[in-house]
């Protein structure tokens, strides 16, 4: 079967010609130039390979042809017209997003978030899902959230992730230890342990940190918190008898009694957004506006650029 090409507006010339059986009348119907209905009427015969009308000094007539192809030509437009319809309906329509989100971006990211999304008067509602690190993946299988956000996210056959950005780490321990404005030296805290959450719940981005700190000069004692180290063990940070290292964006919203530093040389964490499949509807744009927040946001307190 050969490929037939025509457009919506010759069917709909088609239509109003058969109707009025007048050029003129026609193109007053469908508020066109005569030489546009005769053109579209000209590209849709050539299209179909067929003639449609008879013209004559008394009018236009449908032929034999013409007569069997209106139905037909009618009933894709009123299709078109249900398309349209459900789309503007669709397009109006809004959508929940649930979203999944790791401690160290609930302060910040996911706000910023919230608020931009409410600046574009976006019609995707977002209901925010608070997950422990390393937690993401098992919330998206369990069909609890349709979209997640964290660091060192792991992809499975269901799922689909993009990177949003990378993010810097900082040093975060007790106040007035360190110097936002410069880079810490991690071997100046031997004497305090890593406060950081059990492998088993992030076993990459874990051994990721461990290995910065050794890269540094510093082979941690490791002190493993359950919860978020925002929680309960927070107290080992604000005493000094610990420290952490944490995304800059939950550095600077840490409590007034604790404080933070970049390292040296800057260390930096895939940001990544992941979702799954099928895709829920509104998931694209909230990917779309985490890059444009996170591309919004301040840099990097070290002053050097993020990893490519």
């Amino acid at each position: 079967m050969r490929p037939v090409d025509f457009s919506l507006r010759q069917l709909r010339v088609f239509r109003a010609l058969a109707r009025a059986e007048h050029f003129g009348r026609a193109a007053e119907l469908l508020h066109l130039s005569q030489p546009t209905i005769s053109a579209d009427i000209r590209s849709l015969e050539r299209a179909l390979r067929l003639q449609l009308f008879v013209r004559s000094r008394a009018g236009t007539a449908l032929t034999n042809e013409g007569a069997v192809l209106l139905p037909l030509a009618e009933r894709i437009l009123t299709d078109a017209g249900e398309l349209a319809e459900q789309a503007e309906r669709l397009g109006q329509s809004s959508h929940t997003v649930r979203l999944a989100a790791t401690p160290s971006l609930i302060n910040h990211l996911v706000p910023a978030l919230l608020q931009k999304l409410d600046q574009q008067s976006a019609r995707v509602q977002v209901e925010v899902v608070e997950v422990s690190t390393g937690d993401l993946e098992r919330t998206l299988a369990a069909g609890e959230a349709d979209i997640g956000v964290g660091h060192f996210v792991q992809r499975s056959g269901h799922t689909r992730q993009a990177r949003i950005a990378w993010d810097e780490v900082c040093v975060l321990t007790a106040h007035g230890d360190l110097d936002p404005t410069a880079p810490a030296d991690l071997t100046t805290l031997a004497d305090r342990r890593l406060l950081i959450w059990p492998r088993r719940q992030h076993d990459d981005y874990f051994d990721h940190l461990v290995q910065a700190c050794r890269e540094r000069g510093l082979d941690p004692e490791i002190f493993e918190s359950a919860g978020a180290i925002s929680g309960a063990q927070s107290y080992r940070l604000r005493n000094g008898t610990a420290f952490s290292l944490v995304p800059f964006d939950f550095a600077r919203e840490a409590s007034a009694t604790m404080s933070y530093a970049p390292l040296d040389p800057p260390l930096f964490i895939p940001l990544q957004a992941i979702w799954r499949l099928p895709v829920a509807n509104g998931v694209g744009g909230v990917v779309s506006t985490l890059r444009d927040v996170r591309r919004g946001q301040a840099a990097p307190r070290s002053g050097r650029s993020a990893k490519r």
